[in-house]
């Protein structure tokens, strides 16, 4: 294939990305020490709820241009063209939407007031996607990290701003809302060498909804599978409890995006490949993915305690056990989000709509029965059971769909690797939580090396993508955008 290689385009992209995590993380503990539990949890409850509606506005139709880019380099503007105006029309009704449901619930643990700024919030910034779409589709996930970084500084420098004036949940929200006006217009500026003046006949927003529609459906499970956990604890739970998952959710979600940057990349790849066979890099993707995701789990789930003291303070290391729980959905996300790239890119989004139903009615279902008898940690234990049912979904529909069958040796090693470490980090709770998990993440590289489920070349192969990821992204602007760049 011509053009940037994928994996240098995934270093590029994880690189430039890194930045913006970090600002992710610098907000949350501005959050967690400024609000304190209960206001922290307030917040976290108006925000979770409008994330509820999150992917609504959008439908899709992100995907939609994505594939279009990549697949019809004639026609594709007018995709777009239809895309941008029926996503408006879409976030204007989730505008309405969001407060009109929560004032529906049963309880009310925040003012309506906070809902209606973390659905404005949501729904401006929403309204950036088809400009990223358009990059993504040319394979320029540099320019994408470069927006997402920018309007996270933009973000941190507004939460600053309301901080500094000791402002409280409403001073927070409203910044939330000035940074997403800053980002869609960035979006637009930077997406706008790529967008052409090409002349193609128009298409109508209902048709364009039409195409949209199994992507918008997936977009809608996966939105409500990511955000009833929080709505049912603000529910039958209270919004402490709220605060504490918050700051436990928060090290794993950002975490969890780093697997979705690769599998995004994969997205282009996937959609131009040839049908029969398995690509290369989607190969390394899942092995390197299934290799590190438990090494994460480990140290997360050793070190839950001292992390959540030293980022958010004493006041949230009650947190720690549903932070362990979480850590290990992080390896089940990681290794199905691929999957579920795969499965869209190739036109099995039915099925894999299915999949996020079945893990939705799934995650709600043992919500509801383990919230009440444990709170944050029925939750978390919740979000573990569904990641899970999630995996064997996508391993067995690419498999069957895709014929991608995945070799059992290294599956096999790398389940060997984590029993064995996890059995270890157990046993050793009672040794020092530092040198605990020391261990167990030298016994778990032990086995894979042990095994071979690792080896030097892999190592020498990951550098060479670091080293070309590195020096390519000092130069990559120098060059200007490339209308021609394929994955």
């Amino acid at each position: 294939m011509n053009g940037i290689s994928l994996g240098r385009v995934t270093i590029l992209l994880l690189l430039c990305r890194a930045g913006g995590y970090v600002l992710a993380l610098v907000n949350s503990i501005i959050l967690a020490r400024a609000l304190g539990a209960e206001r922290l949890g307030a917040y976290a409850y108006a925000m979770g709820l409008a994330a509820l509606f999150g992917l609504l506005p959008n439908f899709g139709l992100n995907t939609v241009v994505t594939r279009a880019v990549a697949q019809q380099p004639d026609t594709w503007i007018a995709v777009l063209r239809a895309a941008v105006h029926a996503q408006a029309w879409l976030a204007g009704i989730a505008l309405a939407a969001i407060p009109a449901f929560a004032a529906m619930l049963p309880a009310q643990p925040v003012p309506i007031g906070y809902v209606v700024l973390a659905a404005l919030q949501m729904t401006i910034g929403i309204l950036s996607w088809p400009y990223l779409a358009v990059l993504a589709g040319h394979s320029r996930f540099d320019r994408v990290a470069t927006i997402e970084l920018v309007a996270g500084v933009l973000g941190t420098a507004a939460l600053l701003g309301a901080v500094a004036l000791q402002g409280g949940v409403v001073a927070v929200l409203s910044a939330h809302v000035l940074a997403s006006v800053g980002a869609v217009l960035m979006a637009k500026r930077v997406a706008q060498p790529f967008l052409g003046s090409g002349r193609t006949p128009p298409i109508g927003i209902i048709a364009i909804l039409k195409q949209a529609a199994p992507f918008g459906a997936v977009a809608a499970a996966q939105s409500l599978y990511t955000r009833v956990d929080i709505l049912l604890l603000g529910q039958m739970a209270s919004t402490v409890a709220v605060g504490l998952y918050s700051v436990a959710y928060k090290p794993t979600n950002m975490i969890v995006y780093l697997g979705g940057t690769i599998a995004v990349t994969l997205f282009p790849l996937m959609a131009v490949a040839p049908r029969a066979g398995t690509p290369i890099p989607f190969q390394r993707a899942m092995r390197w993915l299934g290799s590190v995701g438990p090494a994460v789990a480990l140290t997360l789930s050793g070190l839950a305690g001292p992390v959540l003291q030293l980022l958010y303070g004493v006041e949230y290391v009650a947190a720690a056990p549903i932070l362990a729980v979480l850590a290990w959905s992080v390896v089940a996300n990681w290794l199905y989000m691929p999957l579920g790239t795969a499965l869209q890119a190739r036109g099995q989004e039915r099925w894999w709509l299915a999949s996020m139903v079945g893990a939705l009615l799934l995650n709600g279902a043992v919500n509801f029965w383990a919230i009440p008898r444990w709170g944050g940690i029925g939750a978390a234990v919740a979000t573990l059971v569904s990641e899970a049912a999630l995996l064997a979904a996508g391993v067995l529909l690419v498999g069957r769909s895709l014929g991608m069958v995945s070799p059992l040796r290294p599956i096999a090693i790398g389940f060997g690797a984590t029993v064995s470490s996890g059995a270890v980090l157990w046993v050793l709770q009672g040794e020092g939580t530092l040198a605990g998990t020391a261990t167990a993440l030298a016994v778990y590289v032990g086995f894979l090396i042990g095994c071979k489920g690792i080896t030097a070349d892999d190592a020498r192969f990951v550098f060479g993508l670091f080293r070309s990821g590195s020096v390519s992204a000092m130069n990559i602007e120098a060059a200007g955008p490339s209308r021609t760049e394929r994955v």
